[in-house]
């Protein structure tokens, strides 16, 4: 029991349960040291600790080592939570190549990369190259004894993906799954690091398709419950928490409780605020949704601000052909128009359509 007990949380940690001889000392207490900050939500920390891994492995084994592939892993992983795709992709494609040549093409290594590459994509928009990756994990994940952690992961991103492309039919069932494996890993005094941050988002994704369906009671007891769990085992102003507060703040929004709305919004943006996650693309959804309730009573300087600062975040962040850069360019005109800024409403009008046509 001892000894599958120590697989499991390695699984969790990224970390390959590999034979002690093969991890030195050192490296294994820098994977720890980058780990730990990643789920304090200390990315940039994280990254300087991941480098520092993946440099000493490739030293002490050689750059295609299954141990290089762990220390990448969580490299990238903190570069996609700082919202920086573009440095995270060949991270973890490379972790992706070693394991597949390495460990094998069913393994749960693989499996693991695959999910971590699909979500990546899926933040950035690219759905198509997205789902198979998802599935092709889910289906290594699925046929492995004990592998709960990573077919949940793989659930949950899964469930993402469909949600954004408004498949909440499939999505449902999927975060139902998920969920019923955190709520099992719960279970005790030392759950594996990562089961209460996917606890979080598959509550926040079932709530999510609440509000869709209209059902705003249950969606609202969801996010509180996600807040609540926050609350009990991390600090009250982690990163996490922006989610939550913001699901919430969007719930509000859309009862027509826009003061309720406006004090979550604003809460979860300080958060980030005070964050390395200022310029992520969870920011930006944060802005335009406060900005949708300035416009709305009519305040549209405020509005204006608030939507240009997302769409530079998502410029950034997603490049200038996500749907998410088309849905604030849209907004963004809307308010110009308000305003009386016929010119400035034409050009983001016509940027907007032009995205949306490719």
């Amino acid at each position: 029991m001892r000894l599958a007990a120590g697989i499991l949380i390695a699984l969790a940690l990224g970390v390959s349960p590999l034979p002690a001889a093969a991890q030195s000392p050192e490296w294994k207490s820098l994977v720890q040291e980058a780990t730990d900050l990643f789920f304090q939500g200390k990315y940039e920390g994280c990254v300087a600790v991941a480098e520092k891994a993946v440099a000493l492995a490739e030293v002490e084994r050689n750059p295609r080592h299954p141990i290089v592939a762990t220390a990448l892993n969580r490299l990238a992983e903190c570069h996609r939570a700082l919202g920086q795709f573009a440095a995270a992709e060949p991270l973890y494609r490379r972790a992706l190549e070693i394991r597949e040549r390495s460990r094998g093409a069913e393994s749960r290594e693989t499996a693991q990369s695959l999910g971590n590459l699909a979500l990546l994509y899926a933040r950035q928009g690219r759905y198509e190259e997205a789902e198979p990756l998802f599935r092709r994990g889910l289906a290594i994940s699925e046929k492995i004894p004990g592998d709960d952690f990573e077919t949940g992961k793989l659930l949950g991103g899964l469930a993402e993906l469909m949600r954004d492309l408004n498949r909440i039919d499939d999505a449902e069932p999927l975060y139902r799954r998920a969920l019923g494996i955190w709520e099992k890993m719960r279970i005790g005094d030392r759950p594996p690091p990562g089961v209460v941050n996917q606890t979080v988002l598959s509550l926040n994704g079932l709530a999510a398709i609440g509000v869709q369906r209209g059902k705003f009671e249950d969606a609202e007891s969801l996010y509180k419950r996600a807040i609540e769990i926050i609350e009990n085992s991390r600090d009250r102003d982690h990163p996490l928490m922006s989610r939550s507060l913001g699901g919430l703040a969007a719930l509000y929004a859309r009862k027509g409780e826009a003061a309720a709305a406006e004090v979550l919004y604003k809460r979860a943006i300080a958060i980030l605020e005070d964050s390395i996650d200022r310029d992520h693309p969870r920011m930006a959804t944060l802005l335009y949704g406060l900005s949708r309730l300035y416009a709305g009573r009519g305040e549209y300087v405020a509005a204006e601000a608030l939507l240009k600062r997302a769409l530079e975040i998502r410029l950034s962040a997603l490049g200038p052909a996500h749907p998410d850069v088309a849905t604030t360019l849209e907004r963004l005109a809307d308010v110009y128009a308000s305003e009386g800024k016929t010119a400035e409403a034409k050009s983001a009008a016509e940027r907007a359509a032009e995205i949306r046509s490719k």
